[in-house]
């Protein structure tokens, strides 16, 4: 137990409980402004979409493109189900052409911000999600004939370096 907690449970005054308590919130102020002047200094700093995080995601996912042939795989495989695979690969590219529609021909071209995409087209979102989700489910049910359980962690490394490539784009 703390010094001060032995002192008021032994009968000590309130007057020593609200010295205690005075100490605490000030303490608590002064950690609140170191936050604050931290926040403050780095705000004006941009970190680079470089970084050490991102460089792995795209070892690892060059690591996963390489040591799996997942190209060699999907195009002469023979466990895989070519129609499903075609379904999948569809509904992704669905959701990466709403993803263009939306980032360059609405924002740069119509000068609409992101904010307002729902305001302008608020079903496409929806269905950018939706069609992203049945995508990977199933692109995962097609190749799990041939890496079994390390298609998704396959896969999720791919699709990691895909976005990291992709926020590395100026636009």
């Amino acid at each position: 137990m703390l010094d001060s907690e032995l002192k008021f449970r032994s009968g000590n005054t309130s007057n020593e409980l609200s010295q205690l308590s005075s100490t605490n919130y000030a303490n608590s102020d002064k950690n609140e402004k170191i936050i604050i002047h931290k926040q403050q200094q780095t705000r004006g700093h941009q970190q680079s979409a470089l970084s050490l995080e991102n460089l792995c995601w795209l070892i690892a996912s060059g690591a996963c493109l390489y040591y799996s042939d997942i190209v060699k795989v999907i195009f002469w495989e023979e466990k895989i189900n070519k129609k499903l695979l075609y379904f999948a690969f569809s509904l992704i590219s669905v959701n990466i052409l709403i993803g263009i529609y939306l980032i360059i021909y609405l924002t740069n071209y119509k000068k609409i911000p992101s904010s307002k995409w729902n305001d302008y087209n608020p079903f496409l979102i929806p269905i950018a999600t939706g069609a992203f989700i049945l995508g990977s489910i199933l692109l995962t049910v097609c190749l799990w004939p041939v890496f079994s359980w390390l298609t998704a962690p396959i896969l999720f490394t791919i699709f990691m370096g895909f976005i990291v490539i992709i926020i590395n784009i100026p636009i």
